[in-house]
Formats: C-alpha cells, structure tokens, sequence
C-alpha cells in the first residue's frame, strides 16, 4: 500500500474543503495556481506525518495533487478559455501545476524544516549546538530531504 492510499481519507476530506471553496464553478489561472499551492502546503504536511522516505513523501504529494487537479480543478470552468479548447488548456495547465507542485514541495519542506514546523529545530534555537551536527540541518533524526 502506498503512502498515498494510506492518507487517502485525509485527501479526501482536503479535496472536498476545496470542492466547496471553488462552488461557483469557475476560476481564473491565479486562482487555480493560488489553490493548489495552498493544496500543496497541506499535502506537504500531511506526507510528513507519515514515516516513509522523502521521495516516497514527494511522490505521494505529487499524486495528491493530481487527484486534486483531476477532481476539483478539471471540471471547472476557466475563465476568458473558449469551451472548445478547455480540454487543450487543462491538460497543459496539469502539466505546468505538477511541475510547479514539484519545485513547491522543496521549498515548502526547506521552510517547513527551518522554522521547526516538522520537528526540526528553527535557525534561532540556541540549544541546536549542544547536538552532533547532521548531514543535513534542520532535519529531525531520520528523515531525509526530498
């Protein structure tokens, strides 16, 4: 079972918050990219809970929010896109978002982990001299970066 059937409740439930934000039925290019990196942010943090790999985090991330474009964003209407060619813009734009999902999952994890959001300890924290250095700071003892 992979990381991502394993939360696929707590996608669910995110994927319908979502739904209901979007219950006029069209969105403009901002507000498609504003909502799945809001999308990206909570499925970061989700993946995180769970103590699999950081490319197995990254890859479950990446196909929420595929299911997330699928489900809430392709069926929408874009704004200022003929009907005719919707279909042409929605496969590009998922290509762009999950692109784009991917580069925002690294920074999100790198702030996420220098501000101690994920159990790591924050750039100020004064005790962190008193632990042996690890190979990458700022990360809790076991995890790896994406």
């Amino acid at each position: 079972m992979s990381l991502a059937d394993e939360l696929q409740g707590s996608v669910d439930k995110l994927i319908a918050e979502y739904k209901a934000a979007t219950e006029d039925g069209k969105l403009s290019f901002r507000e498609i990219l504003s909502l799945v990196s809001s999308a990206t942010a909570s499925f970061v943090q989700l993946a995180n809970s769970a103590g699999d790999s950081g490319a197995e985090r990254k890859e479950a991330v990446l196909a929420m929010v595929d299911q997330l474009f699928e489900e809430v964003i392709a069926p929408l209407d874009i704004k200022g896109v003929p009907n005719f060619i919707e279909p042409m813009v929605d496969k590009a734009m998922k290509e762009l978002v999950l692109y784009l999902a991917d580069s925002w999952i690294e920074s999100l994890v790198s702030i996420f982990n220098k501000s101690g959001w994920f159990g790591g300890s924050s750039a100020g924290d004064e005790s962190a001299g008193d632990e042996p250095e690890q190979p990458y700071p700022g990360l809790p003892p076991g995890f790896e970066p994406y």
